[in-house]
């Protein structure tokens, strides 16, 4: 079986994989990215022009001490992406992204900031990592960091019923203009805004994500975003308690969103990172 040489796989972007994601599952995310993604060959994934990934290449011992990566870590996709840099990292900018803090001189730009983007998304997706190119960093992504979700469907949410539906005395009316409205409640029932934060629902018309293009009803879709607003308290690393409070905000999201897909016509939930969310 062919393994990878750790020297000349650390030359390139890696999106690293347990063994329980198949190929199937990256086209999967793939192809709700971008529309012309393609398989040139059983080990070859075309998402765009000139940008490609190849694999499942196993991962051994060796390559995962020296790349540093995670014991989990049993494959890498290799990215194939022309390299798109400008100049050194602003002042103001460092320590705001790992990706451009990791490339101080010459940060990633366009098509492969872009590319960066999608692996990100995948890691945080499928529960994997990306080593960037050239560099000792890996991102692990948090998978439970996708908070927000966004329901589209195809009829008109009616504030009242979302209200009754909810069950929460908390959950208030902000405005309400035609066929929008706009609810805001504490993140977590009983709490404090700078306990948890609050949650934020808004209804109107919007148009679909690509993932949802081909749907009959794209063109007159309805959109429900439920999103939090962590204090500050809740924002970067989390230890154990204020982890199990963000997964409380997570299930009254995942509890709102459901209610979002029933009101709509069987609406279908989206994350930030673009990918459909079964609830």
């Amino acid at each position: 079986m062919l393994t990878l040489d750790a020297r000349l796989a650390g030359l390139h972007h890696l999106l690293v994989l347990d063994s329980t994601c198949s190929p199937a599952d990256l086209a999967a995310l793939a192809r709700s990215r971008y529309p012309g993604a393609t398989w040139l060959a059983d080990d070859i994934l075309q998402l765009e022009e000139e940008v490609t990934l190849t694999g499942p290449w196993p991962l051994d011992d060796e390559v995962r001490r020296t790349l540093d990566l995670p014991g989990w870590a049993t494959q890498a996709w290799l990215c194939f992406c022309q390299q798109d840099r400008s100049g050194p990292l602003p002042l103001a900018l460092e320590g705001t992204d790992p990706v451009l803090d990791a490339y101080p001189e010459a940060v990633p730009t366009g098509r492969e900031l872009d590319t960066l983007r999608f692996l990100q998304a995948v890691a945080r997706r499928l529960g994997g990592g990306v080593h960037l190119a050239g560099t000792a960093v890996v991102l692990l992504p948090d998978p439970q960091s996708a908070v927000d979700l966004t329901v589209y469907g195809q009829e008109y949410v009616v504030a009242e019923e979302f209200l009754e539906a909810a069950g929460r005395e908390d959950l208030q009316v902000d405005a309400t203009i035609r066929k929008s409205f706009s609810l805001w409640a504490p993140a977590i029932p009983g709490t404090s805004q700078g306990e948890s934060g609050v949650i934020h629902v808004l209804h109107q018309r919007a148009p679909v994500p690509f993932a949802l293009s081909g749907m009959e009803w794209a063109e007159r879709a309805r959109m429900t975003s439920i999103r939090w607003h962590p204090p500050h308290s809740l924002l970067g690393r989390l230890q154990r308690a204020e982890r199990h409070r963000r997964l409380e905000v997570i299930r009254q999201i995942e509890a709102l969103a459901r209610i979002a897909v029933e009101l709509s016509g069987g609406g279908v939930a989206i994350d930030d990172d673009g990918f459909v969310v079964a609830l």
